[in-house]
């Protein structure tokens, strides 16, 4: 015991938790065991009964086939009426006979892999097999040329259908009886794991919570006793006796802490004689402490007057700061609004000068257009007056077509004259608007001047605005500098007032410190 007595509240603890762990351990060892047990039972379970039902399964097919199989013999005696029909229809009676012996044959091997007895299996393959074998003894008697041959050839074989039925109906009673007693067994062998699983499980908590209070038990003491004893002698200091010795038994914390308290007694018998003697200076001390604040808060108070009095100063040139801010970040909306202006304006001298271009375009077009009319009138002026001439010559015949021709001529020289008139206004107002084209080309240009200049001093006003606010944010700054600089001044004046107060109230509670310290009890050699 004067071991665990000597170990560290630490290790204790560590002690103390290394048990509990350890029956925790085995708690959770013993909970896993189970878990394990019982999912290996259900894992079991699972597999038999899939395996159940996959027997039972087969064994439907096996008796489906089976009934196919007989199906297959009746359609051989009926439809069977030449030679060709009867291979045909033999042929499928042995491959569906042949099907069912491949169930009966898989059943048998998975009853086999459950370890349930085959006799039954057996018994349907033989009778299967003998079943077989009478059919196709009986239908040597088979003639297709007589009528009378299928009822005679079926009477031969009639009723020996009923055994395999029989052997495979009970087959599949039997499987389905042999999973729902392997499912009981299951059951009841999960029902005696859990119970053995609760009671193993039941025993080691109890076992654990047996030893983890008797652990708890024995560090609590370890813990409470010296406990106590140091409540002892801190109670016996809060009375003023400073002569208790504590006789220490351990070299734990609790150990430490009672010859912690054992010098802290020493200690305080020194510390108080010393206070007793140093009550006196502290007074006189306090006094000098006293007339020093009230200068200093004097000078202080002087001080942050002249703080407020700056701090207005700096109040108002940041509000002057403030509204130049406010008309440069106006100036850049208008140079920005006028920018976007002359952007807008030279688009549209753009535009009009395009279309200018186009205008030209088409009337020189209209113009060469004018000057095939003019071709035109020329030829057929000449044609209407070689027409004349021939009329002429033809005489009195010719004189209507003279006249006709005349005409003609006549209105070939209007057409003409009227082209030539309006090829010369064209062609002054082709000069017009080359003139005026040249014009809107000079005012675009100077248009894309102006956008770029307006461009320029948005940029600049842009730039005035930014160096105004951050002049602004800067001035700011230095205005909420020196409110701080006014606040931490106003601040020290209280703090100085209080100083002086606080050194009054300690000249006062020095004249009471040697009444105090007298309550304590130092003994003789103090």
């Amino acid at each position: 015991m004067s071991f665990y007595r000597n170990l560290k509240i630490a290790a204790k603890l560590a002690l103390l938790g290394a048990v509990l762990l350890a029956a925790t351990m085995v708690v959770g060892l013993e909970g896993w065991h189970a878990l394990s047990d019982t999912h290996a039972l259900q894992v079991q379970s699972a597999q038999t009964l899939e395996q159940y039902a996959q027997a039972a399964d087969t064994a439907r097919v096996a008796q489906v086939e089976f009934k196919k199989q007989v199906q297959e013999w009746k359609d051989l005696l009926l439809r069977s009426s030449d030679a060709a029909a009867l291979a045909t229809h033999q042929q499928a009676f042995v491959t569906q006979s042949d099907k069912t012996t491949a169930a009966l044959q898989k059943l048998r091997s998975q009853l086999s892999a459950l370890g349930v007895s085959l006799d039954g299996v057996d018994n349907a393959l033989a009778t299967h097999e003998s079943l077989q074998t009478s059919y196709l003894g009986a239908l040597k008697h088979f003639d297709v040329a007589d009528p009378n041959s299928p009822h005679v050839v079926d009477a031969l074989v009639k009723g020996i259908d009923r055994a395999p039925t029989a052997a495979i109906d009970a087959i599949v009673a039997s499987v389905m009886q042999q999973a729902q007693a392997s499912d009981q067994r299951i059951e009841e062998a999960s029902a005696d794991a859990y119970r053995l699983a609760c009671t193993l499980l039941l025993v080691v908590v109890f076992g654990a919570l047996g030893i983890g209070a008797t652990a708890v038990w024995f560090l609590s003491r370890s813990i409470t006793v010296p406990v106590k004893l140091a409540v002892g002698v801190a109670q016996a200091v809060a009375a003023g006796d400073l002569r208790a010795d504590v006789e220490v038994s351990s070299s734990d914390e609790t150990g430490q802490l009672l010859v912690a308290l054992n010098d802290m007694n020493h200690r305080l018998r020194h510390i108080v004689s010393e206070i007793r003697e140093g009550a006196t200076t502290i007074s006189s001390a306090t006094q000098q402490i006293a007339a020093g604040n009230l200068d200093l808060s004097a000078r202080t108070e002087q001080q942050a007057a002249s703080l407020e009095e700056t701090a207005a100063s700096m109040q108002h040139f940041t509000d002057s700061v403030q509204t130049n801010a406010t008309h440069a970040r106006n100036a850049t909306a208008l140079a920005q609004t006028a920018a976007q202006a002359a952007r807008d304006g030279g688009t549209v001298m753009s535009d009009a000068v395009h279309n200018m271009e186009q205008i030209n375009a088409a009337s020189k077009r209209i113009v060469d257009i004018i000057g095939v009319v003019e071709a035109i009138a020329a030829q057929t002026n000449i044609l209407a007056l070689n027409a004349a001439v021939e009329a002429a010559r033809a005489g009195n015949q010719g004189r209507g077509f003279a006249v006709v021709a005349s005409e003609v001529r006549s209105l070939a020289q209007r057409s003409a004259d009227a082209a030539r008139e309006v090829k010369e206004l064209i062609r002054e107002s082709v000069s017009t608007i080359e003139a005026g084209t040249q014009l809107i080309h000079r005012a675009s240009n100077t248009m894309d001047g102006v956008v770029e200049s307006a461009g320029s001093v948005t940029r600049i006003v842009e730039a005035i605005a930014t160096a105004t606010v951050d002049q602004a944010t800067g001035i700011a700054e230095v205005n909420d500098a020196v409110n701080q600089m006014d606040q931490v001044t106003q601040s020290n004046a209280a703090l100085v007032e209080q100083a002086a107060a606080a050194a009054d109230a300690v000249q006062a509670k020095a004249s009471g410190l040697v009444q105090s310290v007298s309550f304590f009890r130092l003994g003789a050699a103090a």
